[in-house]
Protein backbone atom coordinates (compact mmCIF):
# COMPACT_ATOMS: atom_id res chain seq x y z
CA UNK A 1 0.00 0.00 0.00
CA UNK A 2 1.70 3.36 -1.28
CA UNK A 3 0.30 5.83 1.55
CA UNK A 4 1.89 8.64 -0.97
CA UNK A 5 -1.20 8.23 -2.81
CA UNK A 6 -2.88 10.35 -0.11
CA UNK A 7 -0.02 13.45 -0.67
CA UNK A 8 -1.26 15.56 -2.90
CA UNK A 9 0.98 15.50 -6.08
CA UNK A 10 -0.87 16.73 -8.92
CA UNK A 11 1.84 16.12 -11.87
CA UNK A 12 1.34 12.43 -10.78
CA UNK A 13 -2.70 12.02 -10.36
CA UNK A 14 -4.52 10.12 -13.49
CA UNK A 15 -6.53 11.91 -15.89
CA UNK A 16 -5.19 15.36 -14.87
CA UNK A 17 -3.73 17.33 -17.61
CA UNK A 18 -0.08 17.88 -16.57
CA UNK A 19 1.40 21.28 -15.75
CA UNK A 20 5.03 21.80 -16.49
CA UNK A 21 6.99 22.04 -13.39
CA UNK A 22 9.78 25.00 -13.02
CA UNK A 23 12.89 24.26 -11.83
CA UNK A 24 15.10 26.75 -10.66
CA UNK A 25 19.04 25.62 -10.55
CA UNK A 26 20.80 27.88 -7.97
CA UNK A 27 24.48 28.06 -9.92
CA UNK A 28 26.33 30.44 -9.17
CA UNK A 29 27.80 32.97 -13.06
CA UNK A 30 31.00 31.42 -14.44
CA UNK A 31 33.27 34.05 -13.92
CA UNK A 32 34.95 35.94 -16.93
CA UNK A 33 38.42 35.04 -17.39
CA UNK A 34 39.72 37.78 -17.48
CA UNK A 35 43.63 35.99 -17.92
CA UNK A 36 42.34 34.63 -21.53
CA UNK A 37 41.50 38.68 -22.43
CA UNK A 38 44.64 39.68 -20.86
CA UNK A 39 46.98 36.99 -23.05
CA UNK A 40 44.46 36.09 -25.85
CA UNK A 41 45.52 33.60 -28.81
CA UNK A 42 46.22 29.96 -29.25
CA UNK A 43 50.00 29.98 -29.74
CA UNK A 44 52.17 27.51 -27.79
CA UNK A 45 54.27 30.32 -25.99
CA UNK A 46 50.44 32.31 -25.32
CA UNK A 47 49.04 29.01 -23.58
CA UNK A 48 52.45 29.22 -21.56
CA UNK A 49 52.00 32.54 -20.15
CA UNK A 50 48.36 32.17 -19.62
CA UNK A 51 49.74 29.04 -17.80
CA UNK A 52 52.47 30.79 -15.61
CA UNK A 53 49.69 33.76 -14.69
CA UNK A 54 47.32 31.38 -13.44
CA UNK A 55 49.54 30.18 -11.36
CA UNK A 56 50.55 33.03 -9.85
CA UNK A 57 47.12 34.69 -9.36
CA UNK A 58 44.87 33.63 -6.32
CA UNK A 59 43.83 29.57 -6.67
CA UNK A 60 40.08 29.06 -5.77
CA UNK A 61 40.99 25.80 -5.25
CA UNK A 62 43.79 26.58 -2.41
CA UNK A 63 41.85 26.02 1.55
CA UNK A 64 43.31 29.24 2.93
CA UNK A 65 41.06 31.55 -0.17
CA UNK A 66 38.00 30.62 1.83
CA UNK A 67 39.26 31.40 5.11
CA UNK A 68 39.94 34.86 4.01
CA UNK A 69 37.84 35.35 1.44
CA UNK A 70 34.37 35.02 2.33
CA UNK A 71 32.37 34.78 -0.81
CA UNK A 72 32.93 34.42 -4.34
CA UNK A 73 32.81 38.08 -5.39
CA UNK A 74 35.56 38.66 -2.92
CA UNK A 75 37.21 35.96 -4.90
CA UNK A 76 36.60 37.48 -7.92
CA UNK A 77 37.86 41.16 -6.88
CA UNK A 78 41.12 40.01 -5.46
CA UNK A 79 41.70 38.26 -9.07
CA UNK A 80 40.81 41.34 -11.05
CA UNK A 81 42.76 43.46 -8.77
CA UNK A 82 45.49 41.10 -9.22
CA UNK A 83 45.83 41.03 -12.65
CA UNK A 84 45.19 44.86 -12.83
CA UNK A 85 47.33 46.16 -10.38
CA UNK A 86 50.37 44.24 -9.81
CA UNK A 87 50.28 41.49 -12.39
CA UNK A 88 54.19 40.20 -11.96
CA UNK A 89 53.58 39.57 -8.21
CA UNK A 90 52.96 36.25 -6.75
CA UNK A 91 49.54 35.57 -4.75
CA UNK A 92 50.29 34.05 -1.16
CA UNK A 93 47.12 31.92 -2.28
CA UNK A 94 48.51 31.09 -5.48
CA UNK A 95 48.95 27.05 -6.99
CA UNK A 96 52.79 28.12 -7.22
CA UNK A 97 53.47 29.10 -3.66
CA UNK A 98 52.47 26.01 -2.70
CA UNK A 99 54.16 24.34 -4.87
CA UNK A 100 57.17 26.36 -4.22
CA UNK A 101 56.78 25.74 -0.35
CA UNK A 102 56.56 22.36 -0.52
CA UNK A 103 59.98 21.71 -3.01
CA UNK A 104 62.09 24.43 -0.70
CA UNK A 105 60.50 22.65 2.79
CA UNK A 106 62.23 19.22 1.45
CA UNK A 107 64.82 20.74 -0.15
CA UNK A 108 66.13 22.98 3.16
CA UNK A 109 65.42 19.76 5.44
CA UNK A 110 68.17 17.99 2.95
CA UNK A 111 70.45 21.00 2.72
CA UNK A 112 70.66 20.97 6.67
CA UNK A 113 71.49 17.33 6.52
CA UNK A 114 73.96 17.31 4.04
CA UNK A 115 75.62 20.61 4.66
CA UNK A 116 77.54 19.72 7.90
CA UNK A 117 78.23 16.44 6.94
CA UNK A 118 79.53 17.23 3.98
CA UNK A 119 82.00 20.08 5.57
CA UNK A 120 83.15 18.00 8.53
CA UNK A 121 83.77 14.21 7.39
CA UNK A 122 84.16 14.67 3.62
CA UNK A 123 86.00 18.28 2.51
CA UNK A 124 89.05 16.54 2.46
CA UNK A 125 87.74 13.88 0.33
CA UNK A 126 85.31 15.39 -2.03
CA UNK A 127 87.22 18.79 -3.19
CA UNK A 128 84.33 19.55 -5.10
CA UNK A 129 82.04 20.55 -2.38
CA UNK A 130 81.83 24.37 -3.44
CA UNK A 131 80.13 22.67 -6.33
CA UNK A 132 77.16 21.14 -4.39
CA UNK A 133 77.45 24.39 -1.96
CA UNK A 134 77.31 26.47 -5.16
CA UNK A 135 73.98 24.86 -5.97
CA UNK A 136 72.39 25.21 -2.85
CA UNK A 137 72.74 28.76 -2.26
CA UNK A 138 71.65 29.36 -6.16
CA UNK A 139 68.40 27.71 -4.80
CA UNK A 140 68.23 29.71 -1.88
CA UNK A 141 69.25 32.78 -3.97
CA UNK A 142 65.87 32.11 -5.82
CA UNK A 143 63.91 31.39 -2.51
CA UNK A 144 65.07 34.89 -1.36
CA UNK A 145 63.93 36.53 -4.78
CA UNK A 146 60.43 34.93 -4.20
CA UNK A 147 60.36 36.62 -1.15
CA UNK A 148 60.53 40.37 -2.80
CA UNK A 149 57.66 39.16 -5.62
CA UNK A 150 55.07 37.18 -3.18
CA UNK A 151 52.21 39.42 -1.23
CA UNK A 152 51.78 37.99 2.47
CA UNK A 153 47.95 38.57 4.28
CA UNK A 154 48.12 40.64 7.14
CA UNK A 155 46.07 39.06 9.98
CA UNK A 156 45.90 41.85 11.80
CA UNK A 157 44.36 44.35 8.69
CA UNK A 158 42.86 41.17 7.15
CA UNK A 159 44.24 42.67 3.63
CA UNK A 160 46.46 40.79 0.85
CA UNK A 161 49.13 43.05 0.42
CA UNK A 162 50.39 43.02 -3.42
CA UNK A 163 52.04 46.51 -3.06
CA UNK A 164 56.21 45.35 -4.78
CA UNK A 165 57.48 47.93 -2.10
CA UNK A 166 55.51 47.53 0.60
CA UNK A 167 56.33 43.65 0.95
CA UNK A 168 60.07 44.66 0.09
CA UNK A 169 60.48 46.98 2.96
CA UNK A 170 58.53 44.55 5.57
CA UNK A 171 61.04 41.47 3.95
CA UNK A 172 63.67 43.82 4.43
CA UNK A 173 62.70 44.42 8.12
CA UNK A 174 62.45 41.20 9.05
CA UNK A 175 64.18 37.98 8.01
CA UNK A 176 66.78 39.13 4.68
CA UNK A 177 69.95 39.39 6.66
CA UNK A 178 69.59 36.11 8.43
CA UNK A 179 68.29 34.25 4.83
CA UNK A 180 71.31 36.32 3.09
CA UNK A 181 74.14 34.77 5.42
CA UNK A 182 73.29 31.26 4.38
CA UNK A 183 74.28 32.18 0.92
CA UNK A 184 77.83 32.36 0.93
CA UNK A 185 79.84 33.01 -2.39
CA UNK A 186 83.19 30.47 -1.31
CA UNK A 187 84.99 30.71 -4.68
CA UNK A 188 84.03 34.93 -4.85
CA UNK A 189 85.99 35.38 -1.98
CA UNK A 190 88.79 32.08 -2.96
CA UNK A 191 89.59 34.94 -5.72
CA UNK A 192 90.31 37.45 -3.76
CA UNK A 193 91.94 36.34 -0.58
CA UNK A 194 93.86 32.80 -1.65
CA UNK A 195 93.69 29.96 -0.03
CA UNK A 196 90.75 31.17 2.52
CA UNK A 197 88.38 28.32 0.91
CA UNK A 198 88.71 26.28 4.20
CA UNK A 199 87.77 29.53 6.77
CA UNK A 200 85.46 30.35 4.19
CA UNK A 201 83.49 26.94 4.42
CA UNK A 202 83.28 27.53 7.92
CA UNK A 203 80.70 30.58 6.76
CA UNK A 204 78.66 27.64 5.20
CA UNK A 205 77.37 26.56 9.06
CA UNK A 206 75.22 29.66 8.64
CA UNK A 207 73.04 27.63 6.61
CA UNK A 208 71.23 26.30 10.30
CA UNK A 209 69.95 29.52 10.15
CA UNK A 210 67.25 27.96 7.57
CA UNK A 211 65.55 25.92 9.93
CA UNK A 212 63.75 29.26 10.50
CA UNK A 213 62.22 28.74 6.98
CA UNK A 214 61.46 25.31 7.47
CA UNK A 215 59.27 26.39 10.45
CA UNK A 216 57.71 28.77 8.52
CA UNK A 217 56.98 26.78 5.47
CA UNK A 218 55.69 23.68 7.51
CA UNK A 219 53.28 25.76 9.64
CA UNK A 220 52.06 27.09 6.12
CA UNK A 221 52.01 23.67 4.41
CA UNK A 222 49.87 22.69 7.72
CA UNK A 223 47.22 24.85 6.62
CA UNK A 224 47.02 24.38 3.28
CA UNK A 225 47.38 20.06 3.32
CA UNK A 226 44.75 20.08 6.33
CA UNK A 227 47.37 18.44 8.74
CA UNK A 228 46.32 17.61 12.14
CA UNK A 229 47.66 19.97 14.63
CA UNK A 230 49.08 17.00 16.40
CA UNK A 231 50.86 15.09 13.80
CA UNK A 232 52.33 18.74 13.01
CA UNK A 233 53.65 19.47 16.02
CA UNK A 234 55.26 16.12 16.47
CA UNK A 235 56.97 16.39 12.82
CA UNK A 236 58.20 19.69 13.88
CA UNK A 237 59.40 19.36 17.07
CA UNK A 238 61.05 15.93 15.80
CA UNK A 239 62.76 17.92 13.46
CA UNK A 240 64.13 21.14 15.42
CA UNK A 241 65.43 18.17 18.00
CA UNK A 242 67.12 16.29 15.70
CA UNK A 243 68.92 18.55 13.26
CA UNK A 244 70.51 20.03 16.16
CA UNK A 245 71.53 16.98 17.47
CA UNK A 246 73.10 16.04 14.07
CA UNK A 247 74.41 19.38 13.55
CA UNK A 248 75.98 19.19 17.14
CA UNK A 249 77.30 15.97 16.23
CA UNK A 250 79.33 17.62 12.97
CA UNK A 251 80.82 20.01 15.03
CA UNK A 252 82.47 17.76 17.61
CA UNK A 253 84.55 17.03 14.42
CA UNK A 254 84.68 20.53 12.73
CA UNK A 255 86.01 22.11 15.35
CA UNK A 256 89.39 20.35 16.37
CA UNK A 257 89.84 19.78 12.57
CA UNK A 258 89.41 23.25 12.28
CA UNK A 259 92.18 23.94 15.13
CA UNK A 260 94.56 21.33 13.42
CA UNK A 261 93.85 23.77 9.87
CA UNK A 262 95.41 26.43 12.03
CA UNK A 263 98.38 24.18 13.36
CA UNK A 264 97.85 24.65 17.39
CA UNK A 265 95.81 21.10 17.68
CA UNK A 266 96.74 19.20 21.06
CA UNK A 267 97.88 15.42 21.12
CA UNK A 268 95.37 15.45 23.91
CA UNK A 269 92.65 15.78 21.61
CA UNK A 270 89.97 13.36 21.88
CA UNK A 271 90.35 12.90 18.03
CA UNK A 272 93.98 12.05 18.35
CA UNK A 273 93.14 9.05 21.19
CA UNK A 274 93.53 5.47 19.90
CA UNK A 275 89.58 4.83 19.82
CA UNK A 276 88.92 7.42 17.32
CA UNK A 277 91.75 6.75 15.23
CA UNK A 278 90.85 3.21 14.70
CA UNK A 279 87.36 4.38 13.28
CA UNK A 280 88.47 3.89 9.67
CA UNK A 281 85.37 4.83 8.43
CA UNK A 282 83.73 7.94 8.87
CA UNK A 283 80.09 6.22 9.22
CA UNK A 284 82.29 5.01 12.37
CA UNK A 285 83.23 8.58 13.57
CA UNK A 286 80.02 10.01 13.16
CA UNK A 287 78.56 7.68 15.31
CA UNK A 288 81.40 8.43 18.06
CA UNK A 289 80.49 12.25 17.59
CA UNK A 290 77.06 11.76 17.91
CA UNK A 291 77.81 9.81 20.70
CA UNK A 292 79.53 12.35 22.51
CA UNK A 293 76.77 15.29 21.05
CA UNK A 294 74.05 13.42 23.07
CA UNK A 295 75.98 13.08 26.23
CA UNK A 296 77.01 17.02 26.46
CA UNK A 297 73.31 17.78 25.53
CA UNK A 298 71.60 15.53 28.35
CA UNK A 299 74.37 17.96 30.38
CA UNK A 300 76.44 14.96 31.42
CA UNK A 301 79.81 16.28 29.28
CA UNK A 302 81.92 15.58 32.52
CA UNK A 303 81.57 11.68 31.27
CA UNK A 304 83.14 12.93 28.38
CA UNK A 305 87.47 13.27 28.02
CA UNK A 306 87.56 17.09 27.53
CA UNK A 307 91.53 17.83 27.75
CA UNK A 308 91.87 20.92 25.69
CA UNK A 309 89.98 24.34 25.24
CA UNK A 310 88.14 23.89 22.48
CA UNK A 311 86.92 20.91 23.64
CA UNK A 312 85.48 22.25 26.75
CA UNK A 313 84.45 25.58 25.19
CA UNK A 314 82.42 23.57 22.38
CA UNK A 315 81.15 20.84 25.21
CA UNK A 316 80.10 23.30 27.32
CA UNK A 317 77.82 25.36 24.74
CA UNK A 318 76.44 22.29 23.45
CA UNK A 319 75.20 21.70 26.98
CA UNK A 320 74.09 25.02 27.33
CA UNK A 321 71.92 24.29 23.97
CA UNK A 322 70.64 21.04 25.37
CA UNK A 323 69.31 22.74 28.40
CA UNK A 324 67.23 25.15 25.87
CA UNK A 325 66.33 22.30 24.20
CA UNK A 326 64.50 20.09 27.03
CA UNK A 327 63.12 23.44 27.43
CA UNK A 328 61.71 23.19 24.60
CA UNK A 329 60.77 20.16 24.42
CA UNK A 330 58.80 20.56 27.88
CA UNK A 331 56.86 23.08 26.32
CA UNK A 332 55.91 21.76 22.84
CA UNK A 333 55.33 18.32 24.39
CA UNK A 334 53.06 20.31 27.33
CA UNK A 335 51.22 22.45 24.66
CA UNK A 336 50.68 18.87 22.71
CA UNK A 337 49.43 16.96 25.41
CA UNK A 338 46.91 20.30 26.06
CA UNK A 339 45.19 19.68 22.65
CA UNK A 340 45.32 16.01 22.93
CA UNK A 341 43.27 16.11 25.84
CA UNK A 342 41.23 19.45 25.65
CA UNK A 343 38.04 16.63 25.51
CA UNK A 344 39.37 14.92 28.43
CA UNK A 345 39.82 17.78 30.60
CA UNK A 346 36.38 18.73 30.28
CA UNK A 347 35.34 15.34 30.73
CA UNK A 348 37.66 15.02 34.22
CA UNK A 349 36.03 18.06 35.14
CA UNK A 350 32.22 16.53 35.18
CA UNK A 351 33.74 13.40 36.81
CA UNK A 352 35.20 15.41 39.84
CA UNK A 353 31.48 17.45 39.97
CA UNK A 354 29.66 14.25 39.87
CA UNK A 355 32.30 12.44 42.86
CA UNK A 356 31.83 16.00 44.63
CA UNK A 357 27.38 15.15 44.31
CA UNK A 358 27.71 11.41 45.05
CA UNK A 359 29.66 12.05 48.11
CA UNK A 360 27.66 14.75 49.39
CA UNK A 361 24.31 12.45 48.59
CA UNK A 362 26.21 9.43 50.46
CA UNK A 363 25.25 7.24 47.11
CA UNK A 364 25.71 3.67 47.76
CA UNK A 365 28.68 2.28 46.04
CA UNK A 366 26.76 0.19 43.46
CA UNK A 367 24.66 3.52 42.23
CA UNK A 368 28.09 5.37 42.25
CA UNK A 369 29.42 2.91 39.67
CA UNK A 370 26.92 2.92 37.65
CA UNK A 371 26.79 6.91 37.37
CA UNK A 372 30.55 6.49 36.35
CA UNK A 373 29.33 4.11 33.54
CA UNK A 374 26.84 6.10 32.46
CA UNK A 375 29.29 9.64 31.76
CA UNK A 376 32.06 7.50 30.68
CA UNK A 377 30.01 6.26 27.99
CA UNK A 378 28.61 9.51 26.75
CA UNK A 379 31.78 11.09 26.89
CA UNK A 380 33.00 8.22 24.21
CA UNK A 381 29.98 8.76 22.53
CA UNK A 382 30.23 12.64 21.52
CA UNK A 383 27.40 13.87 22.43
CA UNK A 384 28.05 17.59 23.12
CA UNK A 385 29.57 17.77 20.46
CA UNK A 386 26.85 16.26 17.76
CA UNK A 387 24.48 18.25 19.66
CA UNK A 388 26.87 21.49 19.46
CA UNK A 389 27.19 20.50 15.17
CA UNK A 390 23.17 20.29 14.83
CA UNK A 391 22.41 23.52 16.63
CA UNK A 392 24.86 25.46 14.74
CA UNK A 393 24.42 24.29 11.33
CA UNK A 394 21.54 25.91 8.69
CA UNK A 395 18.06 24.34 9.03
CA UNK A 396 18.85 22.36 5.91
CA UNK A 397 22.11 20.94 6.15
CA UNK A 398 20.77 20.02 9.83
CA UNK A 399 18.06 18.31 7.71
CA UNK A 400 20.32 16.04 5.66
CA UNK A 401 22.48 15.43 8.93
CA UNK A 402 19.26 14.15 10.28
CA UNK A 403 18.65 12.45 7.87
CA UNK A 404 21.37 11.14 6.96
CA UNK A 405 22.32 9.25 10.87
CA UNK A 406 19.14 7.59 10.97
CA UNK A 407 18.92 6.35 7.50
CA UNK A 408 19.17 3.23 8.88
CA UNK A 409 16.37 3.23 11.48
CA UNK A 410 14.48 4.96 8.37
CA UNK A 411 15.12 2.44 6.35
CA UNK A 412 14.50 -0.80 8.34
CA UNK A 413 10.90 0.43 10.42
CA UNK A 414 8.14 -0.49 7.87
CA UNK A 415 5.64 1.85 9.08
CA UNK A 416 8.29 4.84 7.68
CA UNK A 417 8.44 3.01 4.65
CA UNK A 418 4.53 4.67 3.75
CA UNK A 419 5.28 8.15 4.80
CA UNK A 420 6.04 11.41 2.78
CA UNK A 421 9.16 12.46 3.23
CA UNK A 422 8.51 15.81 4.81
CA UNK A 423 6.96 14.08 7.31
CA UNK A 424 10.27 12.13 8.00
CA UNK A 425 13.01 14.64 8.11
CA UNK A 426 10.44 15.85 11.15
CA UNK A 427 10.48 12.87 12.97
CA UNK A 428 14.15 11.73 12.19
CA UNK A 429 14.35 15.27 14.19
CA UNK A 430 12.22 14.50 17.34
CA UNK A 431 13.91 11.67 18.10
CA UNK A 432 15.41 11.12 21.50
CA UNK A 433 18.53 9.48 22.53
CA UNK A 434 18.40 7.97 25.44
CA UNK A 435 21.50 5.69 27.05
CA UNK A 436 20.12 2.90 28.96
CA UNK A 437 22.72 1.06 31.32
CA UNK A 438 23.17 -2.63 32.13
CA UNK A 439 20.16 -4.46 33.60
CA UNK A 440 17.87 -1.45 33.22
CA UNK A 441 14.45 -2.40 32.07
CA UNK A 442 13.47 -0.51 28.94
CA UNK A 443 9.88 -1.75 28.19
CA UNK A 444 8.02 -4.06 30.98
CA UNK A 445 5.55 -6.66 30.27
CA UNK A 446 1.81 -5.56 30.71
CA UNK A 447 2.95 -1.41 30.04
CA UNK A 448 0.55 0.18 27.59
CA UNK A 449 2.82 1.02 25.04
CA UNK A 450 3.56 4.68 23.80
CA UNK A 451 6.97 4.74 21.89
CA UNK A 452 9.16 3.33 19.30
CA UNK A 453 12.43 2.17 20.51
CA UNK A 454 15.42 1.85 18.24
CA UNK A 455 19.00 0.28 18.58
CA UNK A 456 21.85 2.16 18.02
CA UNK A 457 24.23 0.74 19.70
CA UNK A 458 24.51 -2.18 22.07
CA UNK A 459 22.13 -5.31 23.34
CA UNK A 460 18.96 -5.52 24.44
CA UNK A 461 17.37 -9.41 25.70
CA UNK A 462 13.84 -10.12 25.20
CA UNK A 463 12.02 -11.96 28.03
CA UNK A 464 8.72 -13.72 28.20
CA UNK A 465 6.24 -12.19 30.98
CA UNK A 466 7.00 -15.32 33.02
CA UNK A 467 10.77 -14.24 32.94
CA UNK A 468 11.91 -16.96 29.76
CA UNK A 469 14.50 -15.30 27.76
CA UNK A 470 13.45 -15.34 24.03
CA UNK A 471 16.34 -13.78 22.13
CA UNK A 472 18.80 -10.49 21.90
CA UNK A 473 18.25 -7.64 19.89
CA UNK A 474 21.49 -5.84 18.55
CA UNK A 475 22.28 -3.07 16.99
CA UNK A 476 20.07 -1.83 14.09
CA UNK A 477 17.24 -3.43 16.04
CA UNK A 478 13.68 -1.96 16.40
CA UNK A 479 10.62 -2.64 18.59
CA UNK A 480 7.13 -0.61 19.69
CA UNK A 481 6.47 0.59 16.60
CA UNK A 482 2.88 -0.39 17.03
CA UNK A 483 2.51 2.15 19.84
CA UNK A 484 2.74 4.92 17.60
CA UNK A 485 -0.70 3.65 15.75
CA UNK A 486 -3.00 2.04 18.17
CA UNK A 487 -3.57 3.67 21.27
CA UNK A 488 -4.86 -0.27 22.74
CA UNK A 489 -1.44 -1.58 22.51
CA UNK A 490 -0.12 -3.42 25.22
CA UNK A 491 3.82 -4.95 25.75
CA UNK A 492 3.68 -8.46 26.39
CA UNK A 493 7.23 -9.03 26.51
CA UNK A 494 10.20 -7.58 29.03
CA UNK A 495 12.88 -5.88 27.51
CA UNK A 496 16.38 -5.64 29.52
CA UNK A 497 19.40 -3.88 28.47
CA UNK A 498 22.21 -6.36 28.16
CA UNK A 499 25.45 -4.17 28.13
CA UNK A 500 25.06 -0.02 27.94
CA UNK A 501 23.18 1.18 25.24
CA UNK A 502 22.45 4.09 23.44
CA UNK A 503 18.72 3.28 22.19
CA UNK A 504 16.89 6.60 19.67
CA UNK A 505 12.86 6.43 21.41
CA UNK A 506 10.11 8.46 19.30
CA UNK A 507 6.86 9.07 21.43
CA UNK A 508 3.66 8.59 20.25
CA UNK A 509 2.31 12.39 20.85
CA UNK A 510 5.67 13.34 18.61
CA UNK A 511 4.39 11.08 15.90
CA UNK A 512 0.42 11.93 15.89
CA UNK A 513 1.72 15.56 15.86
CA UNK A 514 3.37 15.66 12.40
CA UNK A 515 1.01 13.01 10.46
CA UNK A 516 -2.45 15.01 11.52
CA UNK A 517 -1.92 17.33 8.70
CA UNK A 518 -2.10 14.58 6.54
CA UNK A 519 -6.53 13.51 6.74
CA UNK A 520 -6.89 9.83 6.86
CA UNK A 521 -3.16 9.00 6.87
CA UNK A 522 -3.64 7.39 10.82
CA UNK A 523 -5.90 4.75 9.10
CA UNK A 524 -4.04 3.81 6.83
CA UNK A 525 -1.23 3.48 8.88
CA UNK A 526 -3.11 1.28 11.51
CA UNK A 527 -4.33 -1.02 8.49
CA UNK A 528 -0.52 -1.73 7.35
CA UNK A 529 0.59 -2.13 11.06
CA UNK A 530 -2.10 -4.85 11.65
CA UNK A 531 -0.96 -6.48 8.52
CA UNK A 532 2.84 -6.46 9.38
CA UNK A 533 1.80 -7.31 12.67
CA UNK A 534 0.50 -10.38 11.16
CA UNK A 535 3.28 -11.27 8.89
CA UNK A 536 6.03 -10.53 11.85
CA UNK A 537 7.91 -12.72 14.13
CA UNK A 538 5.31 -13.21 17.02
CA UNK A 539 6.72 -13.68 20.50
CA UNK A 540 5.17 -16.78 21.08
CA UNK A 541 6.22 -18.02 17.77
CA UNK A 542 9.96 -17.29 18.71
CA UNK A 543 9.83 -19.38 22.37
CA UNK A 544 11.76 -21.91 20.18
CA UNK A 545 14.79 -19.38 19.20
CA UNK A 546 18.02 -19.83 20.97
CA UNK A 547 19.47 -17.04 22.37
CA UNK A 548 22.28 -16.87 20.32
CA UNK A 549 19.76 -15.53 17.08
CA UNK A 550 19.48 -11.97 16.58
CA UNK A 551 16.73 -11.18 14.68
CA UNK A 552 16.30 -7.79 13.19
CA UNK A 553 12.51 -6.99 14.60
CA UNK A 554 10.49 -8.90 17.29
CA UNK A 555 6.87 -8.22 18.25
CA UNK A 556 6.41 -7.59 21.27
CA UNK A 557 2.99 -5.91 21.34
CA UNK A 558 -0.62 -7.29 21.66
CA UNK A 559 -3.41 -5.46 20.71
CA UNK A 560 -6.63 -5.94 23.00
CA UNK A 561 -9.03 -4.14 20.67
CA UNK A 562 -8.50 -3.20 17.15
CA UNK A 563 -10.10 0.16 16.32
CA UNK A 564 -9.70 1.66 12.67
Amino acid sequence: MDLMAYVPHFSEAPNVERTPIIQHVCEQPQPQDEIMNIKPGDQIWTKFCRWCLRQRVLSRKHPLTRWCLKSTTAVNYEISRHLKSHRYMIHPFSSFRIFWESLMTVFTVLALLITPVAISFYYEEHKNWHLLNDFMNAVFLCDIVMWFFTGYYDYRTKIIVLDPMIVARKYLQSYFLMDFLTITPIDFIDHFIPQSTWYCTTLNMMKILRIRNIIVYSRRLHNVFRISFQLHKIVETSMVIIMCIHWAACLEYYVPISVEKLGTLSNDSWIKSSFFQSKTSNAKRYIVCLNRAVVAFVRSAHHLEMKTSEDIALNLFITMLGFFGITYLLTQTSQLMTTFHITIKRHLKIIQQLQEYMRYKELPYSLQRRLLTFYNYRNKKRFERDKKIRDEVSPYLREELILHNYLRLINSVELFKHLPDTVIAQLTGALRSEIYMTDDKIVKAGTRGDALYFISSGTVAVYTAVGKEVCHLEDGSYFGEIALVMDTEHRIATVIAVETSEIYVLHRDTFRRFISPYPDLLNRLQNVALEHLNESLLLDAAQDLTVSSVPQYINISSIKSKKL
